[in-house]
This record gives structure tokens, sequence and C-alpha cells, in this order.
């Protein structure tokens, strides 16, 4: 019975391991793919964190995971995200009311005549996660990067010291 009890201990145990592990491997990935938005890509993919409601399909909180199309998939009356650097919202969500295509380059015309430059565009393909925003919201927070991986960090670093100690105290009583 002890011996289950361990064997059980031991299999829950290595799965959160390799549940942290994994999710501190994938927060740190986020956090050293930020653009010069602060936003995370990888490749074609952005993740973007809804932090405010800004459409009936998107609420505070959601994760979206925005796809980055080539130009020529957008249409007029496609809703697109894409970045303002001019205003405090880095990333916005407006519909195409005009497409123009000059040297190849696409610039599409969203709200009141606002022009948005191909490389402004993040895109238009979403999945949505909802409330998973928040998490990785805290996770890519100061406080989250400490708890998540410097705390554990250092925690292993001391018990490696104090074994070490252990194991001079023990060597010194031998001689």
């Amino acid at each position: 019975m002890k011996n289950t009890i361990k064997s059980i201990v031991m299999v829950l145990l290595t799965v959160l391991l390799i549940l942290y592990v994994g999710v501190a491997v994938f927060v740190t990935a986020c956090l050293l793919n930020y653009n010069e938005y602060g936003i995370t890509e990888f490749g074609k993919k952005s993740l973007v964190i809804v932090d405010e409601d800004f459409s009936k399909n998107y609420k505070k909180g959601d994760l979206l995971i925005v796809t980055k199309g080539s130009g020529d998939k957008v249409s007029v009356g496609d809703y697109i995200f894409f970045y303002n650097p001019a205003e405090e919202t880095t990333i916005n969500y407006a519909e195409v009311s005009d497409i123009v295509t000059t040297d190849g380059y696409y610039t599409f015309i969203v709200g009141n005549d606002y022009n948005v430059y191909e490389p402004y565009y993040v895109g238009k393909d979403i999945k949505v996660f909802h409330g998973f925003g928040n998490v990785l919201s805290v996770l890519e927070s100061e406080f989250g990067f400490l708890a998540l991986i410097i705390l554990p960090t250092m925690i292993a670093i001391i018990f490696e010291i104090y074994a070490i100690i252990l194991e001079v105290a023990a060597l010194k009583k031998e001689a």
C-alpha cells in the first residue's frame, strides 16, 4: 500500500514538473519574441491579449492568435487587426472599406479614411481563447516572471548549496 501511494505521488510530481517546465518555456519564448509594439510574434502569428472590449466578439481577457495572411486575401468588408503607433492603443480592429495596391504593396483603408500600410497589418484570421489572455498577461508580467522563473531557480540554487555544505561536513567528519 505504501509503495502504491509513493508511486502515485511520484507520477503526480512528474506530471506537475512537466507542466511547469512547459509553461516556463512557453512564457519565456513569448517574452523573447516581443516586437517593437510589445506584442508576442511567432513568424506570421501574433498573440494579442485583449485589454479592453473593442468588439462584441472579443472581450477583455481573451487571448487571440492572429495569423497574418498575404494582403491579397483581405477583401473589402473584412475586419483586420493592425498596429496604430499614433494612439495609446497598440492594436486596433476595424473593417476594411477599400484596398489600394501600389507597386505590389497593399494599403487598407479602414474606418474614416484611415490608411493601414502593409507593415502595420497584423492579420485577419483569428483563433480565440476566452480568459487565457488574463493568465498570459499575469505570467508575462514582472511579478509572474519572478514567481515562475526566478524564485524556483533561487530555491534550486539554495538547495544545491545546502547539499554541498552537507557533503563537505560529512567529508570532514570522516577525516
